[in-house]
């Protein structure tokens, strides 16, 4: 008879893709990478922002994925 193998468990985050892996980085580090006020950074993750900005939330903390297709779309629909 032959071992079964067990399903895997959980969410696998499969960070590293074509563009490398992803840095995942919180309000402060986005607002100095683009130059803005953390507050602002911040403001543009609530819900009440017209197209808010992608983020992963745990509880209050706030944090970003860097090089993510999603950020990369948010910034270029900005971009005048």
């Amino acid at each position: 008879m032959l071992p079964i193998k067990a399903p895997k468990v959980g969410i696998e985050h499969k960070s590293a893709g074509a563009a490398g892996p992803r840095e995942v980085i919180d309000a402060i580090e986005l607002a100095r990478r683009w130059n803005l006020p953390a507050s602002w950074v911040r403001e543009q993750t609530r819900t009440r922002a017209g197209d808010p900005l992608p983020c992963i939330r745990f509880g209050r903390y706030v944090r970003f994925e860097w090089g993510s297709p999603q950020l990369a779309a948010w910034f270029e629909r900005r971009r005048t």
